[in-house]
């Protein structure tokens, strides 16, 4: 009795419920952290699994790996956020121990033997060493430990009756988010090999000022005319134009932040065409395919006319693979593809798009966009020169605008779910008061029919005796 009094006086202290509270926001971000990137660029986590099956000897589960990686992602997911909201707290710490309790050994054991170089637990977001992941998880599990313990001591900030609602959604969500990275391509993009990206600069600097570039416009007016010159151009000498104002026009490119090592596109005849390739100022297509032996063929219709558009328009078309010249010539037999092959390293092409087949746009050594094949443009955008169609302009990547529009997405619903959670819980269980009240009648009725039978075979009987 004095002890189950000294555990209720420490779980009634002010600093205790803080710490429950701080625990479940740590754990639970860092599991939501870990499922979110994993859910963003499925095909990532499953180049990952491969090692691991490769390194473990369980290559017979690689057919699998895309089924692992989606549901992993999913359940990191869910768990956290149902900690992180005090949603299902005894079942919830229960899988999260055992999560910690399996994976804390598991990368013990990556540090001392180190058969997988990154463990993958944060996708390419944040990439840590095995040692680090492994003394990450020693405080996770610590954590974790206090909180199977303590977890249950306070309640969530959903109440009960639609703490269903959260985790369903939660799996929409996430399911929703893999279904386009790997359909498409990831909604973040945390590889090097952005849209906007100045691949020349990016590999001669590890370094660079980003942002917008710019050069000086000079507005001068003529019979009531304005036109804007350059610098090259102004009318310096003619005074019949007069100067109105100078303005910096901005272009906005080239995120030069990365530094980029291992992009080298290799031809069969000319050796290294890298620098070829990335100083052309000319429009580029660079179809890419990791293994064209696996290559979805199904979209090859719109490769080749964008192929017959580049010929038309006088733009060069490559086919950027690391398959094998067998291999290579069994597409072209397939498909009837007439483009040049150039060769690259496997993991530089599945590190820059991670559908196969893929298509990258380049000009004068700026990815101006990237896509997978599936939502390759037809014949019928394809009306004019590139530098007439939106298609020909870059498309800058912008993170910040993308997690806003993810965090708007979920947190919304979320919110307005918190909001009328107790309109939502009187109305769940007035359906289940009704579904059971149902059920009640058609019960009796069930069992009024069975008397009346019983009755009339009764009657029955007693006729014929």
């Amino acid at each position: 009795m004095e002890n189950k009094n000294t555990v209720e006086s420490i779980e009634n202290k002010w600093w205790i419920r803080l710490l429950i509270i701080l625990s479940r926001w740590v754990v639970g971000a860092t599991f939501i952290f870990s499922g979110f990137v994993k859910a963003i660029d499925p095909m990532g986590s499953v180049y990952k699994f491969n090692d691991y099956f490769v390194a473990f000897g369980l290559e017979f589960l690689i057919p699998l790996s895309l089924i692992f990686a989606v549901l992993l992602a999913a359940f990191e997911f869910m768990i956290g956020v149902n900690m992180f909201l005090g949603s299902y707290r005894r079942l919830t710490s229960c899988l999260v121990l055992f999560t910690m309790i399996f994976m804390t050994p598991l990368t013990l054991y990556l540090a001392i033997a180190n058969p997988v170089s990154d463990c993958g637990c944060f996708g390419d977001a944040l990439i840590l060493t095995n040692w680090q992941t492994f003394f990450k998880n020693v405080l996770l599990l610590a954590i974790t430990i206090f909180l199977f313990i303590f977890n249950n001591r306070i309640r969530g900030i959903y109440n009960r009756p639609v703490q269903w609602i959260t985790v369903l959604y939660s799996l929409i969500f996430v399911f929703a988010i893999s279904w386009i990275g790997y359909n498409y391509q990831p909604i973040l993009d945390f590889r090097p090999y952005k849209s906007g990206l100045n691949l020349a600069k990016a590999m001669g600097t590890e370094s660079s000022d980003t942002g917008s570039s710019g050069e000086y416009l000079f507005i001068y007016e003529k019979d009531g005319r304005q036109q804007e010159f350059t610098l090259d151009n102004y009318p310096v000498d003619d005074t019949t134009w007069t100067f109105v104002d100078r303005v910096e026009k901005k272009t906005p490119v080239i995120q030069e932040d990365e530094f980029i090592k291992d992009f080298m596109i290799i031809s069969p005849d000319l050796g290294d065409v890298t620098d070829e390739i990335l100083t052309n100022k000319n429009y580029q297509f660079l179809l890419l395919s990791s293994d064209i032996a696996k290559a979805d063929d199904s979209e090859i219709d719109r490769i080749n006319e964008i192929y017959d558009y580049a010929l038309v328009h006088g733009y060069n078309f490559y086919c950027v693979t690391a398959s094998s010249q067998e291999d290579i010539a069994r597409w072209q037999d397939d498909t009837g593809a007439e483009y040049p092959f150039y060769y690259m390293d496997e993991t530089a092409i599945k590190t820059i798009m991670r559908a196969n087949p893929s298509m990258m746009l380049l000009k004068d050594g700026i990815i101006y966009w990237k896509r997978s094949a599936s939502s390759l443009p037809d014949e019928s955008v394809l009306t004019a020169s590139l530098e007439k169609l939106s298609l020909g302009q870059i498309r800058i990547y912008n993170a910040d605008r993308r997690i806003m529009f993810l965090a708007l997405i979920y947190l919304v619903p979320m919110l307005i779910l918190l909001l009328t959670e107790k309109t939502v819980a009187a109305i769940i269980v007035n359906i289940k008061n009704l579904r059971m009240k149902r059920r009640q009648e058609k019960a009796l009725r069930s069992k009024g029919r069975k008397i009346n039978i019983e009755k009339e075979t009764t009657k029955n009987d007693n006729k014929e005796l």
